[in-house]
């Protein structure tokens, strides 16, 4: 996946040290098996950003959809966080391009024609959360942008009180600021885009 097959991330997690890689065909049954069997995660499996205009061709399971999309990307689609050889999370990232919901949403449309990168869902194992894990995933993504080329990275976390539980899966907007993404528009009370620039230094290009 050019050159992305001996990328990795490590960082400290309330569980223990966690190594953050690249989702490639091989460790797709890991995905699998974080996602479950059933719950949001399971339904969506983070097709919901990458559905195309006019919706999807072929009544399909999401599951297959992202499977294709990973054997056909050249590029990994985004990153899972390893303690101890056992998943416990899913970042997906990449070029806002790569997410045509995006672009329709009334709330997250881009704000102007800066290209940039999008991050816009964790998912984290059941009995792991609120121990680091989104935060190290999120360094993870941002390192992976960086060193794939990107420039800026947006993100659409929830600030205030979420509406239901689909709302997890963006994170939270205090995580970002700790990173150093910067509120760039707020188009109602709780959904802000955030955006980070990042150092001009890139080791690998997508």
């Amino acid at each position: 996946m050019d050159g992305f097959e001996n990328w990795s991330h490590a960082s400290e997690t309330g569980v223990g040290a966690m190594i953050t890689l690249p989702l490639t065909e091989d460790r797709f049954p890991d995905m699998e098996a974080l996602f479950g069997d059933r719950g949001v995660a399971r339904r969506c499996f983070c097709m919901h950003w990458r559905r195309p205009d006019g919706g999807f061709p072929t009544k399909q399971d999401n599951r297959d959809r992202f499977a294709e999309a990973v054997q056909a990307a050249r590029r990994p689609p985004g990153l899972l966080g390893y303690v101890d050889d056992r998943p416990v999370g899913w970042v997906q990232v990449g070029p806002r391009s790569d997410f045509p919901t995006v672009a329709r949403s009334r709330l997250l449309k881009p704000v102007d024609e800066v290209p940039s990168w999008s991050i816009n869902c964790f998912v984290v194992a059941p009995g792991n959360r609120k121990q680091g894990i989104a935060q190290g995933l999120l360094a993870a993504a941002v390192q992976f942008a960086r060193d794939a080329g990107a420039a800026v990275i947006e993100a659409y976390p929830v600030d205030g009180t979420r509406s239901s539980t689909v709302d997890y899966f963006t994170g939270i907007i205090s995580m970002f600021a700790a990173h150093g993404f910067v509120e760039i528009a707020r188009r109602n009370d709780t959904r802000p885009i955030v955006r980070l620039t990042v150092p001009a230094h890139r080791t690998t290009r997508a």
